[in-house]
């Protein structure tokens, strides 16, 4: 063996433990890493599972929405339907009135011509009563 001065060999000793040091730890490591490795790919797996359940309830629930909005809409149409039939049957109903009312008017109006006529007629009837009736006092 060849004698090394005393720094030459504190610098071999301290380069020797490093490396061992060095191979040691990079063994622990890799070892180290492909744990990490595999605990990392197990979490995203965790996390792409949770991603895909929410992604999935989240379609059902868009799912459900969207039936709701067609059963809504859908309603809302039957309803505006029944709103314009009620219209319809309010419009006859009011030109019915109309018709009705126009016609009693008519009638009434007759009906007070008529009145009229007749209470003339009663008025002349009575007068020729009242004139006869003079005349036979004023003929006694």
């Amino acid at each position: 063996m060849m004698h090394l001065p005393p720094e030459e060999k504190k610098n071999s000793l301290i380069s020797r433990s490093k490396d061992l040091i060095d191979s040691a730890v990079s063994g622990f490591k890799g070892r180290d890493m492909n744990a990490l490795v595999d605990e990392f790919t197990q979490e995203m797996t965790v996390v792409a599972e949770g991603l895909s359940e929410e992604l999935m309830q989240t379609k059902q629930q868009l799912s459900q929405l969207s039936a709701a909005q067609t059963i809504t809409e859908e309603q809302r149409s039957q309803d505006m339907i029944d709103v314009r039939n009620r219209l319809k049957d309010i419009e006859k109903r009011l030109d019915t009135l109309s018709r009705q009312k126009d016609k009693q008017d008519r009638k009434r109006s007759s009906l007070s011509a008529i009145l009229s006529q007749i209470t003339l007629i009663a008025a002349i009837i009575a007068g020729a009563w009242v004139i006869t009736a003079v005349l036979q006092l004023i003929r006694r």
